[in-house]
């Protein structure tokens, strides 16, 4: 019951705390801090003069007590051989009626006793000087030639000490608080200016969450602060620059759509409308034989033939579209198997050229995304390399890219590397090289992957397409990464 009670008012006493901290702004707690820091700096100081009081005050009154009595045996021995002792004596106490820490009085006089014990009349408190332990008087007798004259009481005035101890207390009190409010406010004005950065931190954030991202920062202030500072302009740099290219990139995305649309209708048209017009043509043609009836069947069958092969002239050209807008059977057949395909297509379409490929069988699984990019960097590259290059012989090689490692940028994951090369007996490249549509779109396409793509001119004439894939396991890929497949494709 007792742990439960606790509970139930500790939360709320947390929940309040942790609101008051939210609450604190970072000068208040550093002035806060300096303030606590110095108020127990200056009551610890006190304490200590306070607990050395007592100490102070009885070796203060045996010292002066030790001094007094060797000033009155002095005097007293002075004393001797003298006129009139008795009026000299008198003089004497006269002039020592005023001493401080000490009374000297003649033994019997009441009158001067009283006045010994009144107390000294400042702000000290009286149990300041009980603090100490008493120290007794002492009486001296006066014997001058051969006179007695009475006894001379030396009495302390424990509360004289304590006096002085308290004007020095009330002192240190005064001048330690002013100085710790000079303090504060000092530290406050230099908080204030070390912070002031970190308000223009902050307003530059509000202002990159508001959408804009050309914000700059002063580098000023301390060296961490300072160091913020650069790091936020960095990343305000990137943001911009990312959102630059992202808008870059989806206008590229739109003319690339529009091109290939483009390039679709002209296949289409340029491709299937020869073959279907002879179709039509054959089967009119066919038709009218059959009207006209007889036994010779060879035109009817010449026909049939024809149309046979214009079919079979629309399936290759239906095929290579196919094969343009996405290849079909890579997921079911793997990647391996479609290059095969892909290749045969591209010699049956070329066959005074000759293509070689060369994939590793001890290729790392892939996902849809990374299969489809490898499979379009080698199309692109064949397709360059009879379109531009005019060449004769192609050498295409796919392989993990031994021990390089690409950090994935949507994941705390590392990914392996697959290096795509597609070489060429060709032309080359040229000196002024205009990115295509092709070229361009392959490029985007490996970048958004996080791998890199180069293209070189070789040695022995020809050029070389090299491109660095990072790719992902199939058990990683997700309903988004399945989008961006077919986004791309």
């Amino acid at each position: 019951m007792v742990r439960s009670l606790n509970r139930e008012f500790s939360a709320p006493a947390a929940d309040a705390w942790q609101i008051a901290g939210a609450c604190m702004s970072i000068r208040f707690r550093l002035n806060a801090l300096f303030i606590g820091l110095l108020s127990l700096a200056l009551i610890s100081f006190v304490l200590v003069m306070f607990v050395n009081a007592g100490p102070r005050i009885h070796a203060e009154n045996d010292s002066i007590m030790r001094l007094a009595r060797e000033f009155v045996e002095t005097t007293i021995e002075s004393l001797q051989g003298t006129t009139d002792p008795g009026a000299r004596l008198e003089v004497l106490l006269e002039g020592l009626k005023d001493l401080r820490h000490v009374r000297i009085y003649r033994a019997g006089d009441p009158a001067a006793a009283q006045t010994a014990q009144q107390p000294a009349g400042g702000d000290a408190p009286a149990w300041l000087s009980e603090m100490a332990e008493p120290s007794p008087g002492v009486e001296i007798p006066v014997r001058v030639n051969g006179q007695d004259f009475g006894n001379l009481v030396i009495a302390p005035r424990a509360d004289h000490e304590a006096e002085e101890i308290w004007e020095s207390i009330e002192t240190m009190t005064v001048v330690g608080g002013g100085l710790a409010i000079a303090t504060v406010l000092l530290m406050s004005l230099l908080i204030g200016h070390l912070l002031k950065p970190i308000r223009t931190v902050g307003d530059a954030l509000m202002t990159l969450d508001s959408g804009r991202y050309d914000v700059e920062v002063p580098e000023a202030g301390p060296p961490e602060i300072a160091d913020i500072c650069r790091k936020l302009n960095r990343l305000a740099a990137t943001l911009e620059s990312t959102i630059s290219e992202n808008r870059r990139l989806a206008e590229r995305i739109i003319s690339v759509q529009d091109e290939e649309r483009k390039d679709l209708a002209r296949e289409l048209h340029d491709e299937l409308g020869p073959y279907l017009f002879a179709i039509r043509a054959a089967v009119t043609a066919l038709k009218t034989e059959l009207k006209r009836g007889g036994n010779d069947l060879t035109k009817p069958l010449h026909t049939c033939d024809q149309l046979v092969e214009r079919v079979e002239m629309i399936q290759r050209v239906n095929r290579r579209v196919l094969q343009k807008l996405r290849p079909m059977g890579l997921e079911e057949f793997g990647l391996k198997a479609k290059l095969k395909s892909l290749v045969a297509l591209m010699q049956e379409n070329h066959l005074e050229a000759t293509i070689n490929l060369d994939v590793a069988d001890d290729l790392p699984p892939c996902d849809q995304t990374s299969n489809l990019t490898i499979y379009r960097v080698v199309q692109e590259g064949v397709t360059n390399a009879f379109k531009h290059a005019n060449a004769s012989i192609i050498d295409i090689c796919v392989a993990p890219a031994g021990n390089q490692i690409a950090q994935s940028r949507h994941a705390d994951l590392q990914r392996q590397v697959i290096r795509v090369s597609v070489s060429d007996d060709g032309r080359g490249l040229p000196d002024a090289l205009k990115p295509s549509y092709g070229i361009a779109g392959m490029s985007e396409r490996v970048q958004a992957s996080g791998g890199e793509i180069r293209l070189t001119n070789r040695a022995g004439g020809g050029a070389t397409l090299e491109a660095w894939i990072p790719v992902s396991a199939p058990e990683l890929e997700t309903g988004t990464s399945r989008q961006q497949s077919t986004a791309l494709g």
